[in-house]
């Protein structure tokens, strides 16, 4: 259900471009990568990494298995591909960046085709955004709704694997340096429908049927007024290099 989930993206392709927050360039540069350097960016979704990377590197590769997102990726060499199967020659890439993207493909065999394509001492950075401090939700009700979305579906939610950090324990016996951690304050300022699609782009509706999908959408449409909605947020960026 899991790889069912990471690959629902496509159902909400328009949602997650036009409501998912634009990363800020601080993140990319806490990575330390130089700016001639070829990059990857791996599980590119709609490209809203590919597009900051694109302006601060010299060579820039997407990789996307979801063809609904893929196609709205107008930056850099766009390629189909997955995490476990990337279609880059060994040691082709000076940095691969994964953005909100890792905990959907942690596993031996993804870490283990990073490990391939990048150059040594090569990096790895990996981007989850999160609520910055104990914020309370814009529309509490309309949180509380999703958050049973969240539950209700089956095989649980993947992004647990991050938050509870299991995800670390992939890299023990690895080619790889002990992981690093920088933090970056952003906010995530939207109009009505931008926070409305924010809310419709996550997996645990994406991953449901049309019909379903439809409900909810009327459900959240509903719900939330029109306005500003200001989102406190945070980037937590975690880096590593090969050996």
């Amino acid at each position: 259900m899991s790889e069912l989930r990471a690959l629902s993206f496509g159902n909400a392709a328009e949602h997650y471009e036009r409501g998912r927050p634009v990363w800020p360039g601080e993140a990319v540069d806490a990575a330390g990568v130089p700016s001639d350097a070829h990059v990857l960016d791996l599980g590119a979704g709609t490209g809203k990494l590919t597009r900051l990377l694109a302006e601060r590197f010299a060579h820039v590769t997407a990789v996307e298995p979801d063809a609904a997102m893929r196609e709205l990726i107008q930056w850099g060499d766009v390629r189909e591909g997955s995490a476990e199967r990337i279609p880059l020659p060994d040691t082709s890439v000076d940095a691969v960046f994964a953005a909100e993207a890792f905990h959907w493909f942690a596993n031996e065999a993804s870490l283990g085709e990073i490990a391939r394509v990048l150059r040594p001492g090569g990096t790895l950075a990996l981007f989850w955004t999160r609520s910055n401090g104990d914020v309370k939700p814009p529309v509490p009700e309309v949180d509380v709704f999703l958050e049973g979305m969240r539950e209700s579906i089956p095989g649980g939610w993947s992004a647990n694997t991050f938050f509870s950090g299991e995800w670390q324990r992939i890299f023990d016996g690895t080619p790889f340096e002990e992981l690093r951690v920088a933090v970056v304050p952003f906010e995530h300022s939207v109009d009505r429908d931008e926070y409305v699609s924010y809310l419709l782009s996550q997996s645990s509706i994406a991953a449901r049927s049309p019909l379903e999908r439809a409900e909810i959408a009327a459900k959240v449409d509903r719900i939330v007024a029109e306005g500003t909605y200001v989102l406190p947020m945070r980037v937590e960026v975690y880096t590593t290099r090969s050996r």
